[in-house]
């Protein structure tokens, strides 16, 4: 009996960590307003 309830508990645990929502990660406030620098690997008349 002491076993079946350390498998629920263990199990519910897992339940609830897994339904948490995890935080979005914030974005970088540096990168504002840049754009996309450009492959470099791409040729010149390709890009």
């Amino acid at each position: 009996m002491k076993q079946l309830a350390l498998v629920f508990v263990l199990l519910s645990s897992f339940m609830l960590m897994a339904c948490s929502p995890s935080a979005p990660d914030s974005p970088n406030p540096d990168s504002y307003g840049q754009t996309i620098k450009p492959d470099h690997n791409v040729p010149a008349d390709h890009q």
